[in-house]
């Protein structure tokens, strides 16, 4: 009776300090989500000038999806001054849309109720609750304590807020089978855009499986043995923090351009040296697809590098984890050219594809990210195969497909996870199969 007491009080007490900074956040009181349907190419376009050339009174529309193909669906965040514009605009060039939600901040009151409520039990858990920064970083240490010498912390640099990028390394302890201190790697990140809370969920999964289950599973110890496996979960924390504490919806980092700017922050996956500012940015430093001033002006984009080309020659995977749409994506997003390696990455592609599929039957698209996403320049992805020359690179959407978008209910962190280790697994695997005969690390 006074455990269940304890459970009620810190109930009460945790609700309210959960009330207390909500009245802190932005409020999105009455912003609406819109929900677009282009039919045709002229459609199209006006939605995609919309994006990149916007007019005065509709810049800084929340763009939750991307304006890329006729019949799809593109998803808006519209405040109430610009509803009207907007209306105007769709109605003009007869495009159609529907409010799918009118009222924003009532759907983020909910998301953050159904997060909160996950929290009741005595020990939070990674499989169904999304940490702060501050929660994932300790359960990242209390994880690497207990996988003990196979399991070590690094931090690359810091943030521009001061937060540590501190990676998880998982290995093995086995030597390899010839002299050499070059073990293949595999690069996993997530979490370089803030409100995507899925991926570093889905990210923290993936080092659950590769500690606990190197004893019971033969494939994960095949893979542990075989290659070290770094893992940074998060690396946009500045943004991330911020999107639980103050707007949920933030994308870019938290650096400030100069002293005295109106607006803040960069979105990281432009700011990488490789066709940097070429397409699929906007040069309006209040815009969520703002490049920055200079390539690697964010230090969270410049530890990364640095990091990946220290290790040059070692790496054999890079993933990186992004929410939504269900997509796993090859190079290239600034170019419709395919890579050199393209059908050697779509073949581990479509392993991953179909091993994710088995799970759940959640269907996956595949392709080169020019292809089914939309063009762009600057990203981590394309400056992984294009600079680090990294020979298997991708990017993966996770789920859904825009029921949540960015909000997805934390009853499906353990789901996704579940079904995009399988995916990530087996195209390791496929890949190992393909590669292993060249390694000395075959055990």
């Amino acid at each position: 009776m006074q455990r269940r007491h304890l459970q009620i009080v810190c109930f009460l007490l945790t609700n309210c300090f959960i009330r207390q900074t909500i009245t802190t956040k932005d409020d999105f009181t009455g912003h609406q989500l819109f929900r677009v349907l282009p039919q045709n190419r002229e459609q199209l376009d006006v939605l995609q000038k919309l994006r990149y050339h916007p007019p005065e009174k509709l810049e800084n529309l929340d763009f939750w999806s991307e304006p890329t193909e006729t019949g799809g669906k593109v998803y808006l965040g519209v405040s109430p001054e610009q509803r009207k514009d907007l209306e105007t605009l769709l109605s003009k060039h007869r495009i159609p849309f529907e409010i799918i939600a009118n009222n924003i901040q009532r759907v983020l009151d909910e998301h953050a109720q159904r997060n909160l409520e996950t929290r009741l039990n005595d020990e939070i858990s990674v499989y169904d609750t999304y940490l702060d920064f501050d929660e994932a970083m300790s359960w990242l240490r209390r994880i690497t304590f207990q996988c003990s010498s196979r399991c070590s912390l690094h931090n690359i640099g810091k943030s521009f807020e001061g937060r540590n990028l501190t990676l998880i390394k998982v290995q093995s302890t086995k030597e390899p089978s010839t002299g050499t201190d070059r073990k293949p790697s595999i690069w996993i990140d997530s979490g370089i855009h803030a409100r995507e809370w899925i991926a570093p969920a889905t990210a923290l999964y993936f080092i659950d499986r590769l500690v606990l289950d190197y004893d019971v599973d033969s494939e994960v110890q095949d893979l542990v043995d075989g290659y070290d496996w770094y893992i940074l979960p998060f690396v946009n924390p500045d943004g991330y923090q911020y999107s639980h504490v103050k707007n949920r919806l933030w994308r870019k980092t938290r650096s400030k351009i100069a002293p005295h700017a109106v607006c803040v922050g960069v979105d990281a996956n432009r700011n990488f040296d490789f066709h940097w500012k070429s397409v699929g940015y906007q040069d309006d430093p209040c815009s969520d697809i703002y490049p920055g001033p200079i390539p690697f002006s964010e230090p969270e984009t410049k530890a990364v590098a640095d990091f990946i080309l220290s290790r040059n020659g070692t790496w054999s995977l890079f993933v990186t984890l992004h929410s939504y749409g269900q997509l796993l994506m090859t190079p290239f997003g600034y170019t419709s050219e395919k890579p050199e390696g393209y059908d050697k990455m779509m073949k581990l592609a479509k392993v991953a594809k179909l091993s994710i599929e088995n799970v759940y039957r959640t269907e996956y698209a595949i392709g080169s990210a020019s292809d089914i996403l939309y063009r762009s320049s600057g990203t981590s992805r394309d400056w992984a195969y294009g600079v680090a020359k990294i020979p298997y690179v991708y990017t993966i959407e996770l789920r859904d497909q825009g029921e949540h978008g960015f909000l997805l209910p934390p009853n499906q962190i353990l789901s996704s996870g579940i079904e995009t280790w399988e995916g990530v697994k087996n195209l390791a695997l496929t890949m190992d199969q393909l590669e292993r005969p060249k390694s000395p690390w075959n055990f």
